[in-house]
């Protein structure tokens, strides 16, 4: 079952979870089987949603990170032209001593 929550929803249910957990472990003797399997179930859920939320920033920085990268390999792209250009041009010498324009 896939259910899209926000990341302030996300938060609530987790300190839920937290607090549960707390409240299980004063109440109850933590090292009784039962109750020990139900202090875990509550903490893998808390990682499950902790995990869903650091996905989704991921995924958003991933995309970030990558327009960021195609932009920058553009620029670079087109800093190697002009210097490719400038060399071309620099190797030619414009100066001709012989040419009587010079003299």
């Amino acid at each position: 079952m896939n259910i899209d929550l926000t990341d302030r929803e996300i938060e609530l249910l987790m300190g839920c979870v937290g607090t549960n957990i707390e409240t299980i472990k004063r109440r109850h003797d933590p090292t009784d089987p039962m109750i020990a399997g139900m202090i875990e179930e509550l903490f893998e859920l808390e990682n499950d949603l902790r995990a869903a939320r650091q996905d989704d920033r991921f995924g958003i920085d991933a995309e970030i990170n990558a327009e960021a990268q195609m932009f920058n390999a553009g620029v670079e792209a087109r800093e190697r032209m002009k210097k490719m250009r400038r060399s071309e041009t620099q190797s030619v010498d414009l100066w001709n001593p012989n040419d009587p324009k010079n003299w």
